[in-house]
């Protein structure tokens, strides 16, 4: 929009500065070349008016009129650089100097008694030139001889050129100077448009404390746009907290009670004998400890929406080892071996506890469904500032619906599972400043593709607003 209104505001001052200068420059160029032929008809008069006086003089002083003849032509040639040519009324050159087209359309007009005035790009001084002829007469009025003057055109086109590369650094200055105002005015006037689009990028990233003064907003009608806005960010901020207050409340005051129903329901089964009762209790167990999963993954998705205050950077390699080794009996368990690939010395930047949680989701997940006899391989690589972290498994995989399924929350294709484990670990991702994606394993499998930031960012990054994820 600045650009829009900086070029608005130039083509109209270029508007402006071409109706007014170009008629200016074309009146000048006209005045300049007006004056010279005025000048040129003015100083072949007087040639004319000497060159009758020799004509009519006696023989005593017909020497001295053609020598004041001669002077002055040749004064008038010195100053000039033109060429001045006379003819007696017959037609023949006067005081012994030749004259180039004696029968030319001027001469002819001049001797008739009229004055012409032409240019010429092909003149007698061999280049273009004015050219004036004018009729000598007596003071009968009787046509004696005429007079031709040619002046070069260069002195006035090299006065022309200067007066247009005059206008032009004017113009051209007048152009910058109004560039720079207009660019002042501009930024003056989106200034608070600016400031409100700052303010929905950032709701746009989930950052709902951002607000927007009033008073800095402008206009009256981008200041109740300002109002209107954060009024809006502020009632979503209250939603979105009281939904994430509402789950971690909610999951937290659930373990209790599923706790001590577990507890009532183990209790149960080593007193029933009854083997159709003692079934029921196995299968109402099974459904506690799915819930109590669940619930445990609700609050831990609660807690991964939190902004990240102070992300710190993480050994890779270190945390990699210490929850493979945790979950190496289970692994054993499945007949499922874990290896690490990671490169010593790999770091990455994220929330505190936060790689703990990645590895721990998928690598559940991945034990699960591993077959007896395969590896779950975690590897890294470093890539600019980002940091690419790979866990590949040989289980059954995921079809290409399935991988963009598998994000959404209470998905699962695992018997018990709660659905979240995934969502967990791409909300994790995202306030970390990266992503997670699925990737089917060209050995059969599926490939879990972390990528987190290797450098602490310049300010923390505003909370992701939804949550898409989910697990498998």
């Amino acid at each position: 929009m600045v650009r829009r209104l900086v070029a608005s505001y130039l083509a109209l001052v270029a508007l402006a500065l071409a109706l007014f200068t170009v008629p200016e420059g074309i009146g000048l160029v006209n005045a300049l070349r007006g004056n010279q032929a005025e000048v040129g008809l003015r100083e072949a008069r007087t040639v004319a008016v000497l060159l009758a006086t020799a004509d009519a003089a006696d023989p005593d002083s017909a020497a001295g009129a053609d020598l004041a003849l001669l002077t002055l032509r040749s004064n008038l040639e010195e100053q000039t650089g033109g060429r001045v040519e006379l003819l007696s009324a017959d037609g023949r050159p006067a005081l012994g100097r030749p004259v180039s087209n004696p029968l030319g359309v001027d001469i002819g007009a001049a001797l008739q008694g009229r004055e012409t005035v032409t240019r010429t790009d092909d003149s007698v001084l061999g280049e273009p030139g004015l050219q004036v002829t004018v009729p000598s007469n007596d003071p009968n009025g009787t046509t004696v001889g005429a007079v031709r003057l040619t002046y070069p055109s260069a002195p006035v086109t090299a006065q022309i050129k200067e007066l247009f590369g005059f206008q032009l650094i004017v113009a051209l200055a007048t152009l910058g100077i109004a560039a720079a105002a207009a660019w002042w005015l501009a930024r003056s006037m989106t200034r608070p448009l600016r400031l409100l689009d700052g303010m929905a990028r950032s709701l746009s990233r989930g950052d709902f404390a951002a607000r927007t003064d009033p008073l800095d907003a402008g206009p009256e009608e981008t200041r109740r746009v300002a109002e209107s806005m954060n009024d809006a960010a502020r009632r979503i901020s209250d939603l979105i907290d009281a939904k994430r207050q509402f789950v971690a409340d909610a999951s937290h005051q659930l373990r209790t009670p599923l706790t001590a129903l577990r507890l009532s329901l183990d209790n149960l089964q080593d007193e029933v004998s009854d083997p159709d009762a003692r079934a029921a209790v196995d299968r109402s167990i099974a459904d506690t400890v799915r819930m109590t999963r669940l619930v445990h993954d609700l609050l831990t998705l609660a807690r991964a929406q939190k902004p990240i205050d102070r992300p710190t950077t993480v050994d890779v390699q270190a945390v990699v080892d210490e929850r493979l080794a945790t979950w190496s009996a289970a692994a054993s368990a499945h007949g499922v071996e874990l290896v690490s690939c990671v490169p010593a010395g790999t770091r990455a930047v994220l929330g505190d506890g936060h790689l703990e949680q990645f590895l721990d989701n998928v690598l559940a997940n991945a034990v699960d469904v591993a077959p007896p006899g395969t590896d779950i391989v975690v590897d890294a690589a470093v890539g600019g500032e980002s940091l690419r972290l790979t866990i590949t498994d040989r289980g059954p995989g995921l079809s290409a619906e399935d991988r963009r399924r598998a994000l959404d929350r209470f998905w699962t294709r695992r018997p018990g599972g709660s659905g979240l484990g995934l969502s967990i670990v791409d909300q994790l991702a995202r306030e970390n400043r990266g992503s997670l994606s699925l990737e089917p394993n060209p050995d059969g499998g599926l490939i879990v593709v972390i990528t987190l930031p290797t450098s602490t960012p310049l300010r923390t990054r505003p909370r992701p607003s939804g949550s898409s994820g989910s697990t498998s």
